[in-house]
Order: C-alpha cells, then structure tokens, then sequence
C-alpha cells in the first residue's frame, strides 16, 4: 500500500520525523520500512498484514498515525445525499450469501472531463493512471476510504432488472481494458440479460458498460462480496486487481454509504448532474456496532505489568473504540472497519501494540528446569553432530519421502522382498518403504546431472522387511561424483576419527549383482557385524538410470557406530619431544594397506602415530611417529624399531622399503 505523505496530512496533524514515523509505524504492526520522493512529496510503501483490510487505505493509516501521536482525525467530507429530481428505474435481485451489502444510486446528466490536479497528481503517486472524472474519482475514494467502487453508464444497460449471481462455467466476459476472458465455475457476476454479463464482481468492470466519451447517466455501486468467492475466482484467473486485493481480505460493510456518500459529494461537484434515483441500500443485518466487556485484572494479567487506567482510555479512545471503565470493567465498541477484533486478547493487543512493546519490562521467564527426561525422548546430539561434520566437507543435505516405487528398487537391484509394501499406496510412486537410503539419493543425483561434481547425504530411518518398529534403524548415507575415492574415504575416516571409532575392517564378500560394485566397494565390518558399505557403485545401476558417470559413496548403521563409538580421553602432553620420519614402501597389487598399518602400529609402544602421507603408483609414504612418555629418544632406539617395521612389511605383506 503505497500512502503519500501529503495526503495523510489532509486527515491528521503529523509531529514526527519521516524516519521516526516509519519506524513508529513498523512497532505498531503496520510495517514502513521504505519510501520514495515524488514531486516534493513522500509517498511511504506499508506491509498490509491479511488481517487489517482497513490499513489498505489513506484513512485507515492516518488512524494509526493519530493514535501514535494522540491526535484527533478529521475525516473527508461526506454530506448526505440530496433528494432525486427524478427517478430512473433500476432494480437489482442480490443475494446475501455473494454480497453481504449492496449499496448504490444513480446520477444523471453528468458531465465527462479531466478529473482536478489534486486527484490526478494523488493517483500517480500510488500508481494509478488517470482516466477521466468519473473513473478517477472512483479509485481515489477507494484509495481514500478503503472500499471498492464502481461506475457503470447506466444508459448501456439491455434492461433495467440486474441480477446478481454465481458464474455457471465458460461464460464469454470482456473487461473494461478490452480483455477477453472465460469465466470459471463459482466466480460472483452481474447481468443486465439472462446471456450478458456487465461485471465481474469484486475483480473487474464490464468493457460493455464501461464509462466512455459521451456517457451521461450513471450507476454507482458500493458492494461488499463474499471474499473466499473473490479469491478464488481471482486465482482461477489468475487476475488480481486494487479491488480485489481489499475484498479478499474483507472490506468495511458498515461503510457502504459514508463511501458512496462520499464519491456522490466528489461526482457532483467535479462531473455536476443530478441525482436520479432513491438510495439503494440491500443488506443482510444491520451491521450494527458490537461491543465487547474486558476486566482491567485481565489485561494485566496478560501483559504481565499495570498500565494506568487513564492510559489504557486514552489509547482506546484514540483507536476509536470509545472505551469506557465500570465496576472494574473495560467497555468497548468495535467499529465495522475493525473487524479483526473479536475477543478480549484482541483489545488487550491494542492497548500493548499502542503502548509499545518496547515499553515493557525486560524480564526472563521463571520457571524449574526438568531433570528428567521426557517421555520417548530421543537424543539428535550425535545426529547432529554428524550432519555437521558432513557439511563442513562440502556435502550438502537431501530430505527424501520414505516411500519408493517398485521401479525404483528394481533399478538400483535391491531385494522387493526385503522392502514393507503398503496396503494402500497413494500411488505406484509411493508404493514401499525403503530399506536403503540410497536409492533416493541416486535420484538426488539424477537431478543435477548437469553438475560436474555434487556430493549429497541424508541421515534419516530405513524400514527393514519386518513390520517391528523396532527394526528401522537410522542410517547415514551419501553419494558423490566429481571426486576421487580417496577423498571420499578422508570424509569416511574424518568421521570415524571425531567418533573415536577404532579397529575397522574392510571386507570384500560384494555379490555381482547388487547396489554396490563388484571389484570396487567393500563391507565395513566391526567383530564380525556390518557396519556399512563404501566404495563404487554397480555399472548396471548407473546404467539403469541412465547415469554416464561413476558414482561413489557410502552408506553406515548409526546404532552400530553409537555402539562402538568411545569417549575420548584426554592424556598430558609428553614433554619429550617425538622423532619423526618417512618410510616410502612398496607392496604387491592389492595390499590391504589399513591393514599394513594396523600391524605397524601393535610393533612397538614406542609408534606414537602413523599415517599415509601420500601414493605413487605402487609405493606409499608413511609418516611415522616415535615418542617416549618419560625420555627423548636416541637414534639407535629409532633405528631398531625401524628395523623391526622394515622387517614385518617384508615378511608378512611382500613389500620392500624404497
């Protein structure tokens, strides 16, 4: 809602600074928080929220500006409408179910010109683009009060009996800016024959009773319609209008004839004619004013602090809800434009917005800390911990539905008979739970085939062939192109490292057929028990997806890695220094090298840390550590554990140091 300072100023005496004032704004709700300069004037751009409609209007901001301030509004002029001269038959058959209020009149013998400076000029600066009078001085009530209008040239009308109904489906429509439409089932019309349709409700004008160069008489309406009909029909559409933006939200009934009142006034004295028909006012209920009964123990029991009494009147008063206090009691009454207040917390959130939050104490809540652990609690600290790590090696998370097809498992040659299927599956797509998070993540993958290196993980449950609940373990997987299996066995050993996770094995019993390749993946295993898999992926899958690229990654059982995961415990730092080295070697094609560095370790207590430092075809670089607890030691100390880890590389793997 864009509203110029200029004419705000026509409604309320304004005493703060722009900045302040904005910001002024944005604490009580109605969020200001940009603006922009044109002709010397500031026209601020406000965030309506969906249920203040009354803010989609001049008047309806300078309200809050005169409750900040504690000022009086003056309102538009809007005098009562004169006696017809004559009267022009017209009868409209509504329904209270589409338009709660119909409210209208018509004017004849009016005169088509250029609409004054003033009303011109406000138009532009909310973005409008002046057409004549008639239009202009329409929108710029609209603007101004916050209701909807419409002018029809009466004389256009194939008849005088208009009826007011829902659309049946693919009625021919054409707008008033010369656009064609076909018309959804439900939409709100208005017809002047059984065949023709004039408006559009709550949305768009008729092209065919449009306002034009020799228009005469006219019929101004100010409905209120049905707002779910509106929106929907807008969306339908897919056409949006400043009308249609207020009725979706729900215009002011009680402020029908104030309006037209008010746009009569502004025909008359800038397009001159008479008045040519009784006022037409079809309503539903009197849409009298409501009031509503709040303790004064309430309101402060709810903000927490005392709020003076002569303070809580004063805000109320200056919202316009003429508060009055009896027997400990708060009396109010609701105007029709504030249809957002219902109940006592609505008028409790008017004294607190207007009184200023930032006026409220600071305190912290006070309350016993639980102890003890809730119910089916359950711990996402290691989780947690683990999505973590995996994001700071570049992997980025995926979130995938639990259920897969039956292609999906066919393709990626999983077991069906392993995986739950669904007694009633919403579709072919949704029809088993997984019992590998790996499928998903292949068509993770498949999604950004485009991209030349993508590594994703997701750490969620899986769904064993057993209906136990207690048989859905969670898993973490992750799958990555673009990269070398050594990085890929880094991220692995990064986590088994923050876990403290020791004394793993890799195993090499992989079926031909199956996820996982052949002759480039293996098990990993933990005395005798599968902890989960690392390596490549099988062809035949990829191929089945229709992936060109190789594809590695891994896939762990998290309870098997709670189990086994140890505390770290924490040793002083030895004050003698270590003596390092490097020992090149090389082995025989498919020596285990974890292995080799296991048994390297378990030689001497005196091996501190080993680590593979680098490869080059069949030779690997092994940095090692030598630290005494208690003494520095000597070069002929190292050398016979040297001789003792040359020895053992030799003998029991074939390699030779180099």
């Amino acid at each position: 809602m864009k509203a110029p300072l200029s004419w705000l100023k026509e409604f309320v005496d304004i005493g703060l600074k722009t900045n302040d004032l904005m910001w002024k704004l944005t604490e009580i709700g109605l969020t200001t928080e940009s603006f922009e300069k044109i002709d010397n004037d500031i026209v601020f751009e406000t965030e309506v929220t969906p249920n203040r409609p009354d803010w989609l209007s001049i008047i309806g901001i300078a309200r809050e500006i005169a409750a900040i301030e504690n000022k009086k509004i003056r309102l538009p002029l809007m005098p009562d409408i004169p006696k017809p001269k004559k009267v022009l038959p017209l009868s409209i058959k509504t329904d209270y179910q589409l338009s709660p209020r119909y409210s209208g009149i018509i004017i004849s013998d009016v005169k088509i010109s250029a609409s004054p400076n003033f009303i011109q000029e406000r138009l532009k600066k909310v973005g409008l683009r002046p057409i004549n009078n008639l239009v202009d001085i329409t929108n710029y009530c609209m603007f101004e009060l916050g209701i909807p209008i419409h002018v029809f040239d009466y004389d256009k009308f194939l008849s005088q009996n208009l009826s007011m109904e829902l659309s049946r489906g693919g009625e021919s429509f054409s707008s008033v800016d010369e656009i064609k439409y076909v018309l959804p089932k439900g939409a709100i019309i208005i017809k002047d024959t059984p065949e023709r349709v004039i408006d559009l409700c709550g949305i768009k004008g008729g092209g065919n009773t449009g306002i034009g160069e020799n228009t005469k008489n006219i019929f101004i309406h100010v409905p209120i319609y049905n707002p779910i009909l509106v929106r929907k029909a807008s969306q339908s559409l897919k056409l949006a209008s400043e009308a249609s933006y207020i009725y979706e939200r729900g215009a002011n009934a009680g402020g029908t004839i104030d309006t037209l009142k008010r746009v009569v006034f502004l025909m008359m004295k800038y397009a001159k004619g008479n008045i040519a028909s009784n006022l037409i006012d079809e309503k539903k209920e009197k849409f009298e004013l409501k009031k509503l009964t709040t303790s004064l123990a309430k309101i402060e029991n709810v903000l927490g602090l005392k709020i003076p009494e002569t303070k809580i009147l004063s805000i109320l008063d200056s919202l316009n809800l003429s508060p009055k206090i009896a027997q400990g009691k708060l009396i109010t009454t609701i105007p029709t434009y504030r249809g957002d207040i219902k109940a006592d917390e609505d008028i409790i959130e008017e004294i607190a917005r207007i009184y200023g939050y930032n006026n409220f104490p600071k305190t912290l809540p006070v309350s016993s800390v639980n102890k003890r652990k809730i119910p089916y609690f359950f711990d996402n600290t290691l989780h947690l911990q683990i999505k973590n790590l995996l994001v700071a090696t570049g992997f980025s998370e995926s979130m995938n539905l639990s259920l897969i097809s039956k292609n999906l498992i066919q393709s990626c040659q999983l077991p069906l008979n392993k995986h739950l299927k669904i007694v009633n599956p919403v579709s072919n797509e949704y029809e088993y739970l997984r019992n590998s998070l790996i499928p998903s993540l292949i068509k993770s993958l498949k999604i950004n085939e485009n991209e030349e290196r993508v590594k994703v993980f997701e750490l969620a449950k899986v769904y064993n062939g057993n209906p136990d609940r207690h048989n859905e373990p969670y898993k973490l997987s992750a799958l990555a192109k673009g990269i070398s299996f050594r990085e890929l066995k880094g991220v692995l050993d990064l986590i088994f490292s923050r876990f403290n996770i020791k004394n793993l094995k890799f195993g090499q019993e992989i079926p031909l057929e199956g996820l996982w390749h052949p002759n480039k993946s293996s098990e990993i295993i933990y005395n005798n028990k599968t902890a989960g898999f690392l390596g490549y992926l099988n062809p035949q899958v990829l191929h089945n997806h229709l992936i060109v690229d190789d594809i590695l990654g891994f896939e762990l059982d998290l309870k098997v890695l709670e189990e086994i995961s140890k505390k770290t415990i924490y040793k002083p730092i030895s004050q003698f220094p270590a003596q390092l080295e490097d020992l090149t070697f090389t082995f025989p094609e498919k020596t285990k090298i974890g292995t080799v560095l296991e048994n390297i370790r378990k030689i001497d207590r005196l091996i501190f840390n080993i680590e593979l430092t680098d490869i080059y075809k069949d030779a690997y670089t092994f940095k090692i550590w030598y630290q005494h607890p208690k003494k520095t030691l000597n070069d002929r100390e190292v050398e016979n554990i040297r001789l003792k880890i040359i020895q053992l590389v030799k003998n029991k793997f074939g390699g030779r140091v180099k």
